[in-house]
This record gives structure tokens, C-alpha cells and sequence, in this order.
């Protein structure tokens, strides 16, 4: 099983110069690949529902730092040439599909082939309001947004007629490094999410939800993938508890009984400084057993 870590890419940490070290710790540690999270702009004032909180309440105020995932990850990827690239998560109906396609395969080209996408529809209302984005149907547009990206990092020609976005007669170059394309691992953990992923995701990145859940999921996503007609086995599991649950040896191994290829770390948030994040990534990779790289 691989690890993964958050990068201090939000809030009071963020520094060009932290999120180089941390990428560095990581490459030297043995750590598979670094992840960043993703906001735009964050209003004043948020009542829409947080999944993610005991309360249910966004607790971040506007003013908290939030650098572009993209960009973040360009700068990490130059730092630790070794480690792979990953959003956790990418909130993809906020943004221009062919736009965030010429990104992510420029910094897939750039960094010989090392990005994950994972990708999300997003939550908050009212950061959509803000962009001019439709809330409504953005399941559905994530969907095809992800299907025009794909038409265009083949490299091909691209005829695409879809309900949101209908371009024909270009092709995108260069295209991604990775072939067949950019994997995809989408975040959420509805039904709804685990039957897109069964139909057309490359994998499942749930994000701060207990074990069990975690298992259940797992079962109806292979249940799921039996009625579309693929093989489960095909899709990658990466997990990132957050506080959810602790890293440890105990729920390393449920990890590995339940078949998650990767976990990813949130050590960014500990004490004033990196020092704890550091004793927790040297911790993680005793735990795990990960081989340090020269």
C-alpha cells in the first residue's frame, strides 16, 4: 500500500518554501505522491451544508489563504521529481472544461506523466453564486466535462456534441504524458458517486468518512461495477481520513483487508509549525514501512 500527504497549499502555512520542504520530506521518506485541496474564492458568509464538520458548518473564514491546486502542485512537482501529483479534491463544475483540460495536461507533460485528478462536484452554493456557476446539474456537468477532457488528451481530433459543451474540428496538443489518459478518481461517497464511478471513474478517493464506511462503500462500488460490466479490481482505492480516524498500524491493515492501494495524510494542520507534521510523515513511513530515497 502507498502514502500519500497533503501539501500546506490552505490556510496560515502556506509558503513557497513550506510546501517545497514538505514535497522534499515526502521523496526522502519514501511517500508515493503529494495532494492539495481546492477552493476558488470563499465568500462571507456560507450556509450551506459541510459535509465534512460535526456541525455541519464551513469553519473557514473568507480571508484564509487557499493557493490554486495546479499551480501548487507545478511548484511541488519540481521540488520532488519522484512523487506523484494529486487534487483531493478538484471542484470540477467551477471551471472551463477545456481550459482545466490544457492545464492538467501541460502539467502532466511538464512533470513526465505524474498527475491524478481527483475530482468532485462540489458543495457550497454559494462559492458557485460567486463564479457565475449553475449549482443545479453540476453532477452532470462533472460528468461531461470529464468526457470532453478525455476526447481531448487523446490528441486527436475532437467532434464532441455533448448537452453543456459542443466543440468540433481542434485537438489539443500536447497531450498528457500518461497513456491512455490522466486517471480520474472521484471523491464523494453517495450512491450516486459510487455509480459514476462504476460507470466511468478510473478509481474512488473518499475523503474524511469512518472505516465502516469506508467498507460499505466498497461493497456497493463492487456491486456496482458488476452491473456496468467491469472488473473492480481495475479501479484505484485512495483514502484520506483526515481526523476522521488515526494512521496507525491497526487501521493500515483494515486498509489492506479492503483492498485501498493509498492513503493520504493530512499531517499540514499539526502545531504552529512543520515540526510536528514532520515527526508525524516519520512516524507514518515507519509505521508503513516505506523505504527512504537518497
Amino acid at each position: 500500500m502507498e502514502i500519500g500527504v497533503c501539501l500546506p497549499s490552505s490556510g496560515p502555512k502556506i509558503s513557497p518554501e513550506n510546501i517545497v520542504t514538505m514535497a522534499q520530506w515526502a521523496e526522502k521518506l519514501g511517500y508515493h505522491s503529494v495532494w492539495v485541496t481546492d477552493h476558488v474564492v470563499l465568500p462571507e458568509k456560507v450556509d450551506s451544508y459541510y459535509p465534512y464538520d460535526p456541525d455541519n458548518r464551513w469553519p473557514y473564514p473568507a480571508e484564509t489563504n487557499w493557493l490554486d491546486p495546479v499551480l501548487v502542485l507545478a511548484w511541488a512537482g519540481v521540488a520532488a521529481p519522484r512523487l506523484k501529483l494529486g487534487t483531493s479534491i478538484l471542484i470540477l463544475p467551477l471551471r472551463n472544461p477545456i481550459i482545466l483540460a490544457k492545464q492538467l495536461s501541460t502539467l502532466d507533460f511538464l512533470s513526465g506523466g505524474r498527475v491524478i485528478l481527483g475530482a468532485g462536484v462540489g458543495w457550497m452554493r454559494e462559492e458557485f453564486d460567486l463564479i457565475g456557476a449553475p449549482f443545479a446539474g453540476r453532477g452532470s456537468r462533472a460528468v461531461e466535462m470529464v468526457e470532453l477532457m478525455r476526447a481531448l488528451w487523446t490528441g486527436e481530433t475532437v467532434n464532441f456534441q455533448g448537452e453543456f459543451w459542443k466543440i468540433s474540428g481542434c485537438q489539443m496538443h500536447p497531450h498528457p504524458i500518461q497513456r491512455p489518459t490522466i486517471p480520474v478518481v472521484w471523491g464523494g461517497h453517495s450512491e450516486h458517486t459510487l455509480r459514476r464511478i462504476a460507470r466511468m471513474g478510473d478509481g474512488w478517493h473518499p475523503t474524511q468518512i469512518p472505516l465502516e464506511q469506508l467498507a460499505e462503500g466498497l461493497k456497493k462500488l463492487r456491486k456496482f461495477c458488476e452491473e456496468y460490466g467491469r472488473d473492480p479490481a481495475s479501479l484505484l482505492i485512495i483514502a484520506r481520513p483526515h481526523r476522521t480516524y488515526p494512521v496507525n498500524a491497526e487501521t493500515n491493515e483494515w486498509h489492506r483487508e479492503l483492498g485501498v492501494h493509498q492513503v493520504v495524510l493530512d499531517p499540514a494542520g499539526l502545531g504552529p509549525d512543520l515540526s510536528a507534521c514532520k515527526e508525524e510523515m516519520q512516524r507514518m513511513a515507519e509505521t508503513c514501512g516505506l523505504q527512504p530515497r537518497n
